[in-house]
């Protein structure tokens, strides 16, 4: 550009003259629009708040947890122990989950997608009796009772509209529009009737657990989504891979229905420490209006980490294993592998033939006998399976 455009630039930008232009003046930056993302500078990055706990090594404060295990193994009955301690927390009155810090109470939103009338008349009441909830402070978690669709982009809208409401209509709230920090915790009790699409599907659970991260973004608050194990594995919730590696926190329930027994144990946390183990047992309670429920009241003697022996195949297939993660064992970077080495099938299966598991060498023979080994070590939870590795559950090394 030459310099007597230049000049007419900044003057028609608003400088006085050209004498002002030679001695003050300076070219103005053009004003940018603002950006439609939020771009975050290394600055930004290091400024950002650190994890907090919404319970102390159980979950995090607005992130997405998973409760899976069999059924009878009481999941929903931990789920709702967890939700009311969130509710009823009081560093003062010696209310926390069992001993584990609370650091700030909240409101807590169950989504019954079924047996809501249970969750309303018997489990929350009962277990407000047993713990001696004084009334007035009964207010605290609230009941969505019916089915909902997350992979639903309206329905989700619905949901984040309507907890808005609520909250403001409760006096939680000064503004309907905002649903932030209305609650601490949201609670999906039961997975496989939170959405429209089958749960095996790719597009449904793109489309869930993007409305699940749509849920925490704006209600600022946690979710805890209940499930059942697989059919053919029960080492892990019955879903689609996506799903599965999506969730900030995965708990496992192994319950004893005839003992009235449970153990939870962390499998998982992306961002901590992935431990925590704790036995209760269910506590028949009588309520007031005569019927019954179970609370969890955590107990040092339920039996924590079971033992569980395998002798014959299983077991030369176990040893086998141990071998072959020695000889071939490497990490896996991915959600649906552990951090100890896996090893393929096909390593595995050649260890077994040379530990001799079956006197046959019929091929047929060969691999009927090493899948019913390998079945029994998955059904007894000693070894577990993704795509074509395996690996030993660290509990067993």
């Amino acid at each position: 550009m030459k310099a007597k455009d230049q000049i007419e630039q900044w003057v028609d930008a608003g400088c006085p003259d050209e004498l002002t232009i030679a001695k003050d003046c300076t070219p103005r930056k053009p004003i940018a629009p603002q950006a439609p993302l939020r771009i975050l500078s290394y600055r930004d990055m290091l400024a950002m708040p650190d994890p907090s706990w919404l319970v102390e090594g159980l979950i995090q404060e607005r992130t997405s947890a998973l409760l899976y295990g069999k059924s009878n193994s009481f999941k929903s009955f931990l789920a709702i122990d967890i939700a009311c301690s969130i509710a009823t927390a009081d560093d003062q009155a010696g209310r926390y989950w069992h001993g584990h810090d609370i650091p700030i109470e909240g409101d807590v939103l169950y989504v019954a997608t079924e047996g809501s009338r249970g969750v309303a008349k018997q489990r929350i009441p009962g277990w407000y009796e047993a713990h001696g909830i004084p009334e007035d402070e009964q207010y605290a978690v609230s009941l969505y009772p019916e089915e909902i669709a997350l992979d639903d982009d309206k329905a989700v809208t619905d949901l984040i509209r309507s907890c808005s409401i609520f909250n403001f209509e409760q006096g939680n709230s000064d503004d309907w529009l905002d649903p932030a920090f209305g609650y601490k915790l949201i609670v999906i009790d039961i997975f496989g009737a939170s959405m429209m699409g089958p749960e095996t599907s790719d597009e449904t659970a793109r489309a869930w657990v993007r409305n699940i991260n749509r849920i925490m973004r704006e209600m600022k608050c946690a979710v805890l989504t209940v499930a059942h194990t697989g059919w053919a594995d029960q080492t892990r919730a019955r879903m689609h891979t996506h799903f599965w590696g999506s969730f900030d926190t995965r708990l496992i329930a192994e319950g004893d229905k005839d003992n009235l027994t449970t153990v939870l144990k962390v499998e998982r946390h992306k961002d901590a420490d992935s431990a925590g183990e704790w036995g209760f047992r269910m506590d028949k309670v009588e309520m007031q209006n005569g019927l019954t429920t179970l609370v969890p009241r955590m107990c040092d003697e339920v039996q924590k980490t079971k033992k569980r022996r395998v002798s014959g195949r299983p077991a030369i297939a176990l040893q086998a294993l141990s071998e072959a993660l020695i000889d071939h064992g490497k990490r896996v970077a991915g959600p649906n592998f552990p951090s100890c080495p896996v090893v393929t099938l096909d390593q595995w299966k050649t260890m077994c033939k040379r530990h001799g598991m079956t006197d046959s060498n019929n091929p047929d023979s060969e691999r009927k006998a090493f899948n019913r080994a390998k079945e029994a070590l998955q059904n007894k939870g000693i070894i577990k399976q993704f795509d074509n590795h395996v690996w030993k559950v660290p509990d067993h090394e």
